[in-house]
């Protein structure tokens, strides 16, 4: 391992105000202005609202549990959307739209989350083991140094391809990030408070148990005791840690399991046997997802490790993999043992870990971040030329296909571009809003700012070479939001088919005479994301209830294009998809005696 030695003009800082803006522009996008997206987005926010609605109607154990009206849903954590349905009785106060406060709350956690990594880093970084050896005293000073490093872990999370769009969904793996992030940043606290750190890291496990279930939990429990296995730093405090946070542990999630394993409900809004089955249910599903291990088996687990996270992590990961080369002699340095021990934790356990491999894998990005930065001052000066020119070149391109396609659909020409872009957008007319294009057009000119301050012959601080794929990132989402969100609302939100479905069944309740008891909507093949859809935008209640008078069913694959068979007992109503959709189908049966009823 080769020695390496920053000076103080290497160490400089990111400006604040450039830092927090940066963050902004990369969060902001996708809150304002759009609907719920179709998949995990819908699915998190339906769980969030019937949440809110069993606060409302006083039943606590309906608000235990993650759910839709007529499913149950045990992979979904429920701890991020309890924090949102209890902040959603407060948007009701104030008159602001749920969706909005709740997609707001999670831009909040992706900042929260950046601010600890950052905590994090710059704790770890100043410590006197991390400081580089300066025989002629030119080296910068350890807080200087290592607020430059964790000004460069927030820039390389920034970077991140794979995060762009997933943290911006109300999902619990969104939600994750800011756990892991929280759980780095009191690894490192404890070096230096391991009495206060060590309850909230109980606290944290706890977090991560009830947000993405028992192997998160799990993964975070096991990089401490790693720490402690291979850490003197970390074994010296085990005494004290170690006995405290197990202890917060066990009391939090103690409550937990009483609340879900009590016999009758606290409150006396709902039935009581009822209420308690549905919570062993509940549990029961909950228990057997956890220990069901991937969907797709260890073999094919395990193909995914290997194929998925190498566009995902791009391009932090190989600053990542350069850091542990280079300084692999100082591994057991807790600056770097810390982020190496999460990873390990992760990988080990991601074989026996439910759900997709990404969504598993996501939090590793904050450690991924921490080892790159870290590994900045070791840049040889071809991988720093590599990454500059990876995003000129990429991001640069991607910008102006954007912009050329935004324009040849605004003005109809080239025509063939024109006609392209209608069909992705799945609309006939472009749809201009003009003052997010000048806020584009700004954005893009300022990142020619930015390509021209890197080009030139300034100081060369750590946080040049990320500074880039930074921005360029953010740049691309920005414009693909300010540009084709209306677009995007159209290909991914479920609006425009739940109005659609919506006027049809008002007009035939004006004519027919049903009962609130019997007017339900019986899913049938739904997807639960498509559930929390219809029932946000269009007010259905799905029912698990065989009386309900109205049965909807959703055709996929091959059967979208098949005549729909008849069915005994129903008559089919309306039949319906989201525009330019090919692939799925929505047929909304009444029954017979609904009519006879009326």
């Amino acid at each position: 391992m080769k020695p390496f030695l920053v000076t103080e003009p290497q160490a400089g800082r990111v400006p604040l105000w450039g830092l927090l803006f940066l963050a902004l522009l990369y969060a902001l996008p996708g809150l304002l202005g759009r609907d719920p997206w179709r998949g995990d987005d819908a699915l998190g926010f339906g769980v969030a609202f019937n949440m809110l609605l069993a606060l409302e109607a006083g039943d606590f154990d309906g608000w235990l549990i993650s759910r839709l009206p007529a499913v149950l849903l045990p992979d979904e954590g429920p701890l991020p959307f309890w924090i949102a349905s209890l902040l959603g009785l407060l948007s009701q106060r104030v008159g602001i739209d749920f969706s909005f406060f709740t997609r707001l709350l999670w831009v909040a956690s992706w900042l929260a989350t950046l601010a600890l990594c950052w905590r994090a880093v710059y704790s770890l970084s100043r410590r006197p083991e991390w400081m580089p050896h300066d025989p002629i005293g030119i080296a910068a000073s350890p807080r200087k140094l290592a607020a430059s490093l964790a000004d460069s872990s927030v820039l390389l999370l920034l970077a991140t391809v794979g995060l762009v769009e997933r943290v911006h969904e109300t999902s619990p793996e969104a939600f994750a990030m800011l756990i892991m992030a929280a759980a780095f940043y009191c690894l490192a606290w404890s070096l230096d408070s391991p009495r206060q750190a060590s309850w909230l890291f109980g606290l944290i496990v706890s977090a991560a148990w009830l947000s993405k279930g028992l192997w998160f939990g799990l993964a975070i429990a096991l990089a401490m005791l790693l720490l402690v296995t291979l850490s003197p730093h970390w074994r010296s405090i085990a005494k004290v840690m170690v006995p405290r946070a197990g202890i917060a542990l066990a009391a939090s999630l103690g409550l937990w399991f009483w609340l879900m394993y009590r016999e009758g409900p606290i409150t006396t809004a709902s039935d009581d046997a009822s209420a308690q089955l549905l919570r062993q249910r509940w549990m029961s599903a909950w228990w057997s997802v956890q220990l069901g291990g991937p969907v797709k088996g260890l073999a094919g687990r395990l193909y995914d490790l290997l194929r998925e996270p190498w566009w995902f992590f791009w391009p932090v990961w190989p600053g990542a993999v350069w850091a542990l080369w280079c300084l692999r002699e100082r591994c057991r340095e807790p600056s770097l043992i810390a982020p190496i021990s999460i990873i390990v934790a992760i990988l080990l356990l991601s074989p026996l870990a439910h759900g997709s491999t990404l969504a598993w894998l996501m939090p590793l990005a904050i450690p991924l971040a921490a080892l790159a930065a870290l590994g900045l001052p070791t840049l040889r000066r071809g991988l720093v030329q590599f990454v500059d020119w990876y995003a000129v070149l990429i991001y640069g391109l991607i910008a102006l296909m954007f912009w050329a396609y935004y324009l040849a659909w605004l003005i109809g020409w080239p025509e063939k571009m024109a006609y392209r872009m209608g069909i992705l957008a799945r609309g006939d007319e472009a749809t201009s809003f003009w003052l997010g294009s000048l806020a584009a057009l700004i954005i893009s000119l300022a990142w020619m700012v930015i390509l021209g301050w890197r080009l030139s012959r300034q100081a060369a601080v750590l946080w040049k070479p990320v500074l880039l794929a930074s921005s360029g990132l953010v740049l691309i989402w920005f414009l693909f939001q300010m540009l084709f969100l209306e677009a995007h609302n159209t290909r991914n939100s479920y609006r425009e088919m739940a109005a659609q479905a919506k006027a049809a069944v008002d007009r035939k309740q004006t004519q027919l005479v049903i009962s609130d008891h019997h007017a339900c909507f019986l899913p049938d093949q739904v997807r639960p994301s498509v559930q929390a859809s219809l029932q946000w935008f269009a007010g259905f209640q799905f029912s698990e209830r065989p009386d309900c008078a109205w049965r909807l069913i959703q055709d996929s694959g091959e059967a979208v294009s098949l005549l729909a068979p008849p069915l005994p007992g129903w008559d089919l109503f309306w039949v319906g998809s989201r525009r330019g959709e090919n692939s799925e189908r929505f047929r909304l049966y009444l029954r017979h005696a609904a009519i006879e009823r009326s």
